[in-house]
């Protein structure tokens, strides 16, 4: 007779999502012994390389944040890539592709450091290994990837080429329509709208950073707030230009996941924000020409070359935006 093999029962948690994220204590203990040294293994890659991941997204927010937190951040992105990197799953190769631009752009800046290079060389070599993605922001990155980066060498083992050679870029222009998942880039500063984890507050970045799904805006959604006086809104109409397609631009990532692009009052002016959860009035944009226009006050988003990485909304300006897809 063969022998009877016997079925162990997993907790409901794990036999649906096939990951300890999430489980409590008591879910946990509850694994069968076999798997308790790997799924604690694999828990603690998660967490570790979770708080690394966090603290790097704040850490680069704000010039401040990074003066001040930078160090913390890189040690703990550091203990998170380590654990990873011996953890079966490789949870770095579920990192997003905003979340990986900005680390890696994270990296680019700690390299300035000497006391840090080593250390910096030695994530690199770890991220090279994860995923052709990781490997196209890094070899990309001139202080990492370049010609004289730290991880040159590891580069050229690997027979990777830079965007001069012929790599496939991260993105490519499209137009604005329902579904689409693009980048937006201000044309003359060349900088890219993202999202900073402070407050769901709206920022410009030198890497691709926030990805937007874009969705159509229903009629009821694009009219003017009930609260608004005849003469407002008849000003408001008389600046809008016809003919343009209206869409809200929902964010996709980390931090403000599921939000949409909108305008907040703070004091008396209008800003930029991404906080609400659903589409409405104030999260609902057209595209005329070159300008992106906020419906609902007829403002235009504007970056000021001299401050690169503020975008406003302005009555009187407006700056000239390029629609990327994303590949």
């Amino acid at each position: 007779l063969q022998p009877t093999k016997l079925a162990v029962q997993q907790p409901k948690w794990f036999r649906r999502h096939g990951s300890t994220r999430g489980m409590d204590a008591r879910a946990i203990s509850s694994l069968p012994t076999a798997h308790c040294e790997s799924t604690a293994a694999e828990l603690l890659a998660e967490e570790a390389l979770s708080a690394g991941i966090d603290a790097v997204m704040s850490a680069m927010s704000a010039e401040t944040r990074f003066t001040n937190e930078n160090e913390a951040a890189f040690a703990l992105l550091r203990k998170g890539c380590r654990h990873s990197a011996r953890s079966e799953k490789m949870p770095l190769r579920l990192v997003i592709p905003e979340q990986q631009a900005v680390v890696v752009s994270f990296l680019a800046r700690v390299a300035d450091r000497r006391s840090a290079a080593r250390r910096v060389k030695e994530l690199g070599r770890i991220l090279l290994k994860t995923s052709p993605s990781w490997q196209h922001l890094l070899m990309n990155a001139e202080q990492l990837g370049g010609v004289s980066g730290l991880l040159s060498e590891e580069v050229k083992a690997l027979g990777l080429k830079a965007e001069g050679d012929d790599a496939v870029p991260l993105a490519v222009p499209a137009v604005i329509q329902a579904e689409s998942r693009v980048f937006l880039r201000e044309s003359q500063t060349q900088r890219y709208l993202s999202i900073a984890s402070s407050h769901s507050s709206v920022v410009m970045t030198e890497l691709p950073v926030s990805l937007f799904v874009c969705h159509s805006a229903g009629k009821g959604a694009s009219e003017f707030s009930s609260c608004s006086t005849e003469a407002e809104e008849a000003t408001k109409r008389s600046e809008l230009k016809p003919g343009s397609f209206e869409f809200g631009l929902e964010h996709e990532g980390i931090p403000s996941l599921g939000h949409f692009l909108g305008s907040r009052r703070r004091w008396t002016d209008l800003e930029l924000c991404c906080s609400s959860s659903s589409l409405g009035k104030r999260e609902i944009f057209r595209l005329t020409g070159v300008s992106m226009q906020h419906q609902l006050t007829g403002m235009c988003l504007h970056v000021d070359p001299l401050c690169p990485n503020k975008v406003v909304l302005s009555a009187e300006s407006s700056s000239a935006w390029e629609v990327l897809a994303a590949i």
